[in-house]
């Protein structure tokens, strides 16, 4: 009978079975991500933000990858943001002049959007991740955004029309989701929290007060508070062949 040490010589025992040693032969193997990771990498890039409710597999690796995916987005002049209490992960672009814009940039948001945003973000002010969704109803919308109705919306269908292009806009941000069972009622994702940062809220609530004690003066101009999803302190919008939601693939 054979000496069980001869197996050596046929049969590497250092290495698990079935495992490959194609990264061995590879000298770039070994700086590469996990699968797990490099996936919420790819989510991350190609996703506003990732949640933990939408994909949790992304979430988790997130956790577990933190300090690595945060080298990754430092590379390309990104930060990795996660809110454990929101349960809600994203980039935001550093603040840097010299940074450069590798990636597309979203339009600014129009002022209804943006004033939109104020609302949903006060309606979410006092919860977490813990609590049930947040839902608003198309008529609490109408209703906020009313006050800047403007001297040709005395037609009620042109207004409707300006109140659902501003709930389309924010639902492609992926912070209102339509109930399928009942729509004129929407979920507001918890996102909007962290991602309407205090500084940025407070700037866009004194844009919406003067815009009320002079609608003429801004009705038709661009809101200089809209969170451009280019901005650092707003929503980053630097995505890479996506402009929707995460999709919680």
């Amino acid at each position: 009978m054979s000496d069980p040490e001869d197996l050596n010589d046929t049969v590497d025992l250092s290495r698990p079975a079935g495992r490959s040693d194609a990264g061995a032969s590879d000298p770039e193997a070994a700086s590469r991500l996990p699968m797990p990771a490099r996936r919420a990498y790819v989510s991350l890039l190609t996703n506003r933000f990732i949640t933990r409710s939408r994909n949790r597999a992304a979430w988790d690796a997130v956790l577990d990858y933190e300090t690595e995916l945060g080298e990754r987005l430092a590379d390309m002049f990104m930060t990795l943001e996660v809110d454990r209490a929101y349960e809600v992960a994203f980039k935001r672009r550093i603040a840097d002049d010299d940074a450069p814009v590798m990636l597309r940039r979203d339009k600014p948001l129009s002022r209804d959007a943006s004033f939109l945003l104020i609302f949903l973000r006060r309606e979410h002010a006092y919860t977490d991740a813990a609590d049930d969704p947040v839902i608003v109803s198309h008529s609490q919308i109408a209703d906020f955004l009313r006050p800047f109705r403007e001297s040709g919306d005395a037609d009620d269908a042109k207004y409707e029309r300006r109140v659902s292009a501003a709930i389309r806009a924010v639902a492609d941000l992926g912070l209102l989701t339509q109930d399928p069972a009942a729509g004129y009622l929407y979920a507001v994702s918890p996102a909007v929290v962290p991602l309407i940062t205090l500084d940025v809220l407070t700037h866009m609530e004194q844009v919406y007060l003067e815009a009320l004690n002079d609608p003429e003066a801004t009705a038709t101009a661009q809101d200089s508070s809209a969170p451009s999803t280019d901005e650092p302190s707003g929503i980053d919008g630097y995505e890479q062949g996506t402009s929707g939601p995460e999709t919680g693939q």
